[in-house]
């Protein structure tokens, strides 16, 4: 054990020794936080190019000003407002997945957003991409739920569970996280459940136990989602997945990430809310003792368009750029940025990484399931994850 480690053990292990849990500490799975970019977040304002100057041409009125890049590389760096990001990039437990994405999208979101939550971009396919892989493993009955949502998931009528679909995962949503703070019981704040996450949560009767934290979160909607997703961890230490989704302060994903227009007004402070909740989850779970069996992963249904457009915003394109955080993690780059070409305001340059290649690494390397047939072919993991 290095001294970084042994510092983190030290320093949680008063509190993680108190926290009440439901299931015995041997059992210990190790949790996914997946977070959701609703509506396709701009990686060129999020991974910026400041040295191109083709980025400036076609980006005229909603570029990052050079000078306020946080700069990581000789041609690549952060949008100023990911500064809270800054000490986990530092300690290399982040890593950037650049040039990510599905060569096959649509880029509408409805039917995009099926091939996010099921990782096929063929024929249209029943069950979510998480529920194929936790199917490979032994299930655990004592958890509070197979996958815990906080805020939206999925528009389709049919299925709602996003990328649990499938109905075989015991799935419950809540869409306030804040709401699940004050109630403390899952099912006081269910809005959407499948069959068996309605079984988990009738039986859940115990109250989540209230957590003392050092750490402050944010009081947007997306700090109380992290401030509950480590309030369950600390609970529920078999609980494999919790999906957080960031969209707009009003619930309008277009004041969010999906930004057709006034980009400026609306990206910069999405990101924040993002790099500085992320920033909380970080020092709270390494406060509770979890951070080295929390891996935190971004996605989303595409990326955007390399050309700024006529409303000072940015239309579909493919690739994105994706962030993957925990104390497991080989921080650092990964894959190949995507270059930013002139072209039509829609669309963009194919993605260079597979989404696959992520859902791979997860499987294999973090939930040591087979990975061979979950996907339409076999994908190759991402060197992003420590023993």
């Amino acid at each position: 054990m290095d001294r970084r480690t042994l510092l983190k053990a030290m320093a949680a292990a008063p509190l993680a020794a108190t926290v009440p849990t439901w299931a015995a500490a041997e059992g210990n799975s190790r949790l996914l936080i997946l977070v959701f970019l609703y509506g396709g977040n701009d990686a060129y304002n999020t991974w910026i190019p400041y040295t191109e100057e083709v980025y400036y041409r076609n980006r005229p009125t909603i570029a990052v000003a050079r000078d306020s890049v946080l700069k990581i590389t000789d041609h690549h760096g952060f949008h100023p407002s990911l500064a809270a990001l800054m000490p986990a990039w530092q300690a290399k437990e982040l890593a950037l997945v650049q040039g990510i994405g599905y060569a096959n999208v649509t880029q509408q979101h409805y039917r995009d957003c099926e091939i996010a939550f099921t990782a096929e971009d063929g024929d249209i396919i029943p069950n979510g991409w998480v529920t194929r892989a936790l199917a490979r493993r032994k299930p655990l009955d004592d958890s509070l739920a197979d996958a815990i949502a906080l805020g939206d998931l999925d528009i389709r009528e049919s299925d709602p569970m996003g990328p649990f679909r499938g109905n075989k995962l015991g799935v419950v949503q809540v869409q306030y996280a804040e709401e699940l703070l004050a109630k403390r019981r899952i099912g006081d704040c269910v809005i959407e459940t499948n069959t068996p996450g309605r079984e988990r949560a009738a039986r859940d009767t115990k109250p989540i136990p209230a957590l003392q934290l050092k750490t402050d979160f944010p009081g947007d909607p997306m700090g109380k989602a992290m401030r509950m997703a480590v309030e369950l961890a600390a609970a529920d230490r078999h609980l494999p997945v919790i999906h957080v989704t960031l969209t707009g302060l009003d619930g309008d994903k277009h004041h969010s990430v999906d930004c057709h227009w006034d980009q400026v007004k609306y990206h910069g402070d999405a990101l924040k809310r993002l790099a500085e909740s992320f920033a909380a989850l970080r020092s709270a779970l390494i406060e509770i003792g979890r951070w080295d069996d929390t891996l935190v992963a971004t996605y989303d249904e595409f990326g955007r368009s390399p050309m700024e457009n006529e409303n000072h915003g940015t239309h579909h394109g493919l690739a994105s750029t994706h962030f993957v955080m925990g104390g497991r993690v080989i921080g650092g780059l990964h894959g190949e940025a995507t270059p930013i070409l002139k072209m039509y305001p829609i669309g963009g340059p194919a993605p260079t990484t597979d989404t696959r290649r992520l859902w791979t690494t997860i499987a294999s390397r973090w939930w040591n399931v087979d990975a061979g047939g979950l996907f339409d072919r076999r994908y190759d993991a991402l060197p992003i994850l420590r023993a």
